[in-house]
């Protein structure tokens, strides 16, 4: 479905069978389904699915505000990938049980329409308290111009009562195959600018074959089914000072799709995991996530932090032969 002509504009509907609201902007649709983590589930371009989405969850909701012990429930239920784009609280070696915090990932998000279109759309997705961080997540999406381009606000605030240290990890599961170039800089904490993650899967062992340079940037292909996670630490852009990811991915029926996401680069503060861009690759569904980081903030009670993130979807003609090629796509704005 189209909108009714050109601009932003909200409609409601459903989606895999849940409850959702779609923004659409020609040729660009964002699909949110507050009832599960508060998620993008879908980014659309030209009518095609970027997104992936966990088949065994699809239209299944958990009501976790009626769960009485939250860990007792992760555990049973394992880890849930749901699908599409969300906000996880960085680092991962301080979730419980190993898995995401139930409140923030699998509840309902309270939906506030701050503006339905034409001009722009700006939804605000609030998560409940997590029980076990005393973190409330909000999510603010907002297209408001740029052909194929919108923007997420991460909001982190401490409700407890004490002293608490987290960091935004912005995380798209996007369907196979693709590329995602992320800058290397010289001056790296981590072998030829790209950092391991050893415990994810094959990754040690396939480094060689899905992580090469092109210029001063490294590539991480995705292609098979195979487990891997590779990441790059923050290195300030001489023109902007900024951190980017640039994926590529081949899309049936619609060719090379470029999907950009951009945060502030915090030079010298501490990051979760050591890394401001991430990639991972699934070994068991055909996806791969572009996750970005913002930096573990120490927020002391009714303190938050806000990391703006800004995203977008473009054609690209063919794959980039160069670095600088790939500046041109990441530097270049859309005409509106």
């Amino acid at each position: 479905m189209s909108p009714p002509g050109p601009g932003a504009f909200l409609t409601h509907g459903t989606y895999h069978g849940w409850e959702a609201w779609r923004i659409q902007a020609d040729p660009l649709e964002l699909v949110l389904v507050p009832q599960i983590g508060g998620r993008v589930m879908s980014m659309q371009w030209r009518g095609h699915d970027l997104s992936f989405t966990q088949p065994e969850r699809q239209g299944t909701v958990d009501d976790v505000a009626k769960v009485a012990d939250v860990r007792a429930r992760k555990r049973e239920m394992g880890f849930p990938l749901w699908g599409g784009e969300k906000t996880w609280l960085a680092p991962q070696g301080r979730w419980t049980d190993g898995v995401p915090f139930l409140d923030l990932d699998s509840g309902a998000y309270t939906l506030h329409i701050d503006a339905a279109g034409p001009g722009a759309v700006i939804v605000r997705l609030v998560s409940p308290v997590c029980r076990e961080t005393g973190i409330q997540i909000s999510r603010t999406i907002a297209v408001t111009g740029g052909v194929g381009e919108w923007s997420v606000t991460h909001r982190l605030s401490n409700t407890s009562t004490t002293e608490l240290a987290w960091g935004v990890w912005s995380v798209a599961m996007m369907l196979r195959p693709g590329r995602v170039y992320v800058p290397q800089g010289k001056n790296s904490a981590h072998p030829n600018g790209v950092k391991t993650f050893p415990e994810e899967g094959q990754s040690a062992r396939v480094r060689s074959a899905v992580v090469s340079a092109l210029g001063n940037l490294a590539v991480i292909t995705c292609e098979a089914f195979r487990q891997y996670k590779f990441g790059v630490d923050v290195q300030e852009d001489h023109r902007e000072h900024v951190g980017w990811m640039l994926g590529i991915l081949e899309v049936a029926g619609a060719g090379l799709v470029g999907y950009q996401k951009q945060v502030p680069a915090y030079s010298g503060q501490p990051y979760g995991h050591g890394c401001l861009a991430e990639v991972f690759n699934s070994g068991d569904y055909p996806y791969l996530e572009m996750e970005i980081h913002g930096p573990v903030v120490a927020l002391q009670p009714g303190e938050a932090f806000e990391l703006t993130e800004h995203q977008r979807l473009f054609d690209v003609p063919t794959w980039p032969k160069t670095a600088e090629e790939v500046r041109e796509l990441v530097m270049k704005r859309r005409e509106t």
